[in-house]
């Protein structure tokens, strides 16, 4: 997510920390895992949406050949810049669903929210990517 390799095993150290932190709090069997998951992708949400306010330039979106924005969806690289403009409440449904793979009942549990929430919310995702792609001519329509 961070792709940096530094910034990375930093990641890894503080999610460690954090986990150890609150050990005492952790759920039993499978739900650790997806708790410990949660912490690491709002850890590293954090560190995108912290490095996006600081002043560095950005590259501009790839040109993928007027493809239907669904099938960009499948470019992770053009989806995680999809992604960091996304409004935050966004960004952790889309990079687990685009980006990692999950499936929306695995989002639902990872974030704490109902799957009808990651529906609404990747719907929400889709929709602002479509008007934002559409408006920089990548949608074929230009």
């Amino acid at each position: 997510m961070l792709k940096d390799d530094a910034l990375a095993e930093d990641a890894t150290q503080e999610v460690f920390v954090r986990v150890m932190r609150h050990i005492q709090s952790a759920p039993e069997d499978q739900a650790a895992l997806a708790w410990i998951y949660r912490i690491s992708t709002n850890y590293c949400l954090n560190q995108i949406r912290d490095r996006s306010r600081q002043a560095e330039p950005v590259d501009e979106l790839p040109d993928v050949g007027g493809a239907h924005p669904e099938a960009q969806m499948l470019d992770r690289d053009l989806a995680m810049q999809l992604v960091n403009r996304a409004p935050e409440s966004l960004r952790a449904p889309a990079i687990l669903y685009y980006i990692d793979g999950l499936e929306q009942e695995q989002i639902a549990r990872t974030l704490g929210i109902s799957r009808r929430t990651v529906i609404n919310r990747l719907n929400d995702f889709m929709s602002r990517s479509k008007k934002f792609l559409s408006r920089d001519g990548m949608d074929g329509a230009a």
